[in-house]
């Protein structure tokens, strides 16, 4: 065996003497401890006679002739009530009880009515509804009260071409038609409603709506009864909260609940309202009256736009990439620059062995290749962000390629760009490695929109 290390050696001694100062402490604490206990019982050594003499004295003097006390009261008890004279009188206390307290809430009652105000037998109980059903009587006819009418308005209907405002004037009658305080204050002459309705049901009050609310899921929902208790299509739900048919909600969750069908979007610097309207397939004009906007210009960056009769937008799909023969993936072949097909970005290193797919705990793709294999910008764009870390991504480059469209690599080991530098597509930004979280050199490749993630499958080839 070799010889040990100086360092190794010099920082097993320090160890050690670590070890060896504890012990010392740990043997100090105990023994003060140990000096502790001693000293109290030394203290009540001279306080253990007169503490002894002190509970012979209350055994004998106090708690004894106590005990005989009681015992000798006991006794004479029992021979002055004998046990078999005092069981007759608990049984008819325990079978009687209930009666007794009868008969003396009888009396108690009895004896106050004879002190109330006499009412005559004639009219006892005249003014009790039995009394007015049993005979047949009305008692709307007994009891007058003020109600306050409304006259008729001085247009007939708030619907007509006038639209004149209404003006009622209130006075007290003091017999008034019931009927037709109800007709009156309910109709005007056309039959047009005067007062505002209280709606009884959920979805008609949401019908009122013109923004957003948040929800919060309760025990026994589904996104189907969800649904049908805000008056909306399932599909609505869905698309807002970024959820599927096949996705589970629990209590507590939180939904947005939209006042509409359709779907909300959230305006950007590069939006006009015809494109927002041909991006989720709707009608302009219902944009615009929905969101009470002026006009189509009235809109304005981080706006929330309400979409009625809007479809949710994904982004095309594309075709799979055609992945490398299989002595292709082992040999890792250069680096070759393709063009891409129309609207494609460039294949962003020279290997096309995906180890890790997207889905949705992988927010990109992992595409192998040997270290060192130059990592090329998918885009032309500019580097916003360069990150050296021995975490996460590592070493990482984000290009922003304008209209919110942003790439991600990371894993690098080499970063040859900085923040603002503007790059070329196909030009090369770094070297591939293996820091931050990674098993093995590779490239974690990501595409997002507006921040937010896409299978970059769909958009390099």
């Amino acid at each position: 065996m070799g010889k040990m290390p100086g360092w190794m050696k010099r920082k097993k001694i320090i160890s050690n003497k670590i070890k060896l100062i504890l012990i010392r402490i740990l043997l100090g604490i105990i023994k003060g401890f140990k000096f502790i206990i001693k000293s109290f019982f030394n203290l009540l050594k001279p306080l253990a006679w007169p503490l002894k003499k002190m509970l012979i004295i209350l055994y004998k003097y106090v708690f004894l002739n106590s005990y005989k006390l009681v015992y000798f009261l006991n006794k004479i008890v029992r021979s002055i009530f004998p046990a078999r004279q005092i069981k007759p009188i608990y049984l008819f206390v325990n079978k009687y009880i209930v009666h007794i307290i009868a008969v003396l809430m009888t009396f108690i009652i009895c004896f106050t009515n004879l002190f109330i105000s006499q009412t005559r037998a004639a009219n006892y109980g005249e003014k009790s509804i039995l009394f007015a059903l049993a005979n047949g009587s009305d008692l709307e006819s007994d009891y007058v009260e003020e109600t306050i009418q409304v006259a008729p308005p001085a247009t007939t209907s708030y619907l007509g071409e006038g639209n004149g405002a209404v003006s009622p004037s209130i006075q007290a009658l003091p017999e008034p038609n019931l009927n037709q305080i109800e007709n009156d204050s309910l109709l005007s002459g056309e039959g047009s409603a005067l007062l505002k309705p209280e709606f009884s049901s959920l979805t008609a009050a949401q019908a009122q709506r013109d923004k957003s609310l948040e929800y919060i899921v309760k025990d026994g929902d589904t996104l189907g009864s969800i649904a049908t208790d805000f008056g909306l299509n399932m599909q609505t739900i869905l698309w807002e909260n970024k959820l599927t048919k096949t996705s589970l909600i629990r209590p507590g969750q939180k939904l947005v609940i939209l006042p509409i069908d359709g779907v909300s979007h959230k305006v950007v610097a590069a939006d006009n309202l015809d494109k927002i309207a041909k991006k989720y397939k709707a009608d302009k004009n219902k944009i615009i009256e929905f969101n009470n906007l002026a006009d189509a210009r009235d809109i304005q960056v981080g706006q929330i736009l309400i979409i009625p009769e809007g479809q949710a937008y994904f982004a095309p799909p594309a075709s799979v990439p055609r992945l490398a023969p299989i002595q292709q993936i082992f040999t890792g072949p250069a680096y070759v620059e393709t063009e891409p097909s129309e609207g494609k970005m460039l294949w962003p290193n020279g290997c096309r062995r995906i180890t890790q797919y997207f889905n949705w705990r992988h927010t990109g793709v992992d595409i192998a290749c040997p270290a060192g294999t130059p990592i090329r910008a998918a885009d032309d764009g500019t580097v916003t962000v360069v990150k050296y870390l021995n975490t996460g991504y590592g070493h990482q480059v984000d290009i922003d390629h304008g209209g919110g469209k942003m790439t991600r690599y990371g894993h690098m080991t080499t970063i040859y760009v900085k923040p603002g530098q503007n790059v070329k597509r196909g030009e090369a930004i770094g070297l591939e490695g293996s820091t931050g979280r990674s098993t093995g050199p590779h490239l974690h490749f990501e595409v997002r929109f507006f921040n937010k993630v896409y299978n970059p499958l769909s958009y390099i080839k």
